[in-house]
């Protein structure tokens, strides 16, 4: 992939892509490792809020707290930004605080990529519109896909990551096999 764009994430991002790693039921798919995948492909950026957020999701004994666990194993592949004294004013569209301080950090940036997973929801509408241009805004199965265009995935693996996301998150059908008919077929 040459040298390493600059991408800005949110929190549910990093969660979704830990989640198949430590998902011991048979339904996840195995044999790569997402978050790996997109910490090593990509110089990652996060605000300091979004590691706050993860850490509120550990401390139970279920798959989203075993999920933090392993994102916060791999912090040190993340970049941090402090930005709660650089906005003046979050923004105020229905987001939570990790996704409005994320995308800030992408502008200020100039961030090739936000990732996040508002795509079920009017919030990615307003996310789209509060990114400045230069700013292409993914979702998790989007940069799955466009990883496995790029080599880092098998198509095998990402389809059958894609129907676990679809299964267990229930992420819209049609736009995920909109990206299928997009990545993954030939």
């Amino acid at each position: 992939m040459g040298e390493r764009a600059i991408i800005v994430v949110d929190t549910n991002v990093l969660l979704n892509l830990a989640t198949p790693v430590v998902d011991g039921r048979s339904r996840a798919p195995t044999g790569e490792d997402p978050l790996r995948t997109v910490l090593t492909g990509y110089n990652v950026h996060v605000p300091s809020s979004v590691l706050g957020e993860v850490s509120e999701a550990q401390g139970s004994d279920d798959l989203l707290s075993a999920a933090a666990d392993l994102v916060f194993q791999a912090s040190h592949h993340l970049t941090t930004h402090d930005v709660d004294a650089d906005i003046e004013e979050p923004l105020d569209f229905g987001l939570d605080r990790g996704e409005s301080h994320g995308i800030w950090l992408a502008n200020e940036l100039s961030a090739a990529i936000f990732v996040t997973d508002e795509f079920n929801t009017r919030n990615y509408l307003f996310v789209s519109l509060a990114l400045d241009d230069r700013n292409i805004l993914f979702t998790t199965p989007h940069i799955l896909c466009v990883l496995t265009d790029h080599g880092l995935f098998t198509p095998q693996y990402v389809d059958a990551a894609l129907t676990y996301y679809v299964e267990t998150k229930q992420w819209d059908r049609q736009y995920v096999d909109q990206l299928r008919n997009t990545y993954l077929t030939e």
